[in-house]
């Protein structure tokens, strides 16, 4: 995991899980201006070709094209400003550090501290030009994910499944508990 310098501490509870996987993963502080990422894992280096240092402290739009994401934009404001909804997917186009362009399907969930939003976690999937066959074929990947996640989500009495969402989910439900138990510790 790498992280921004302006990363608050509770937010780097969560370097363990982030750290276990290759999927890609992010987090972005809702308490700073433009809500900049302040956390990326590998799989998101990887996945955009953008090292930590060109992809923290900035928002995630940096990742779109130059015309925008179009429809789904309004999707995601209205996601992040909606207090009742806690988790939604979006299907976004990006572009990635070399100028090539993929589908990136996107979990988002807000993790609270002292019941205010304060971090997003983003998980991501490249969807891009996905057959029946290789949507199978890339569901038996995160399904080997979630055999190495399994000891980290057993320890908290979670139930780890094998699809895109329940990864995604299960990121999430880790996240929460981590940001909780640096919460009560301060």
């Amino acid at each position: 995991m790498h992280w921004s310098q302006q990363a608050d501490p509770a937010a780097i509870g969560l370097e363990r899980a982030f750290e276990k996987s290759r999927i890609s993963l992010t987090l972005a502080d809702m308490t700073l201006p433009d809500a900049p990422l302040i956390g990326v894992n590998d799989g998101f280096c990887e996945m955009t070709g953008y090292e930590p240092e060109h992809a923290l402290d900035r928002n995630c739009r940096f990742l779109q094209p130059s015309g925008g994401a179009g429809p789904v934009r309004a999707r995601m404001r209205q996601f992040l400003t909606d207090e009742t909804v806690e988790e939604e997917k979006f299907v976004v186009p990006n572009v990635t550090r070399s100028g090539g362009e993929f589908l990136n399907l996107v979990y988002m969930t807000k993790l609270k501290r002292g019941g205010k939003v304060t971090y997003v976690l983003g998980s991501q999937f490249n969807i891009s030009g996905k057959s029946a066959n290789a949507v199978d074929m890339f569901d038996q990947a995160l399904k080997q994910d979630i055999v190495n996640i399994g000891s980290l989500a057993g320890e908290h009495g979670m139930i780890v499944l094998g699809t895109y969402q329940s990864l995604a989910s299960s990121h999430s439900l880790i996240a929460k508990t981590r940001v909780g138990q640096a919460e009560s510790r301060q």
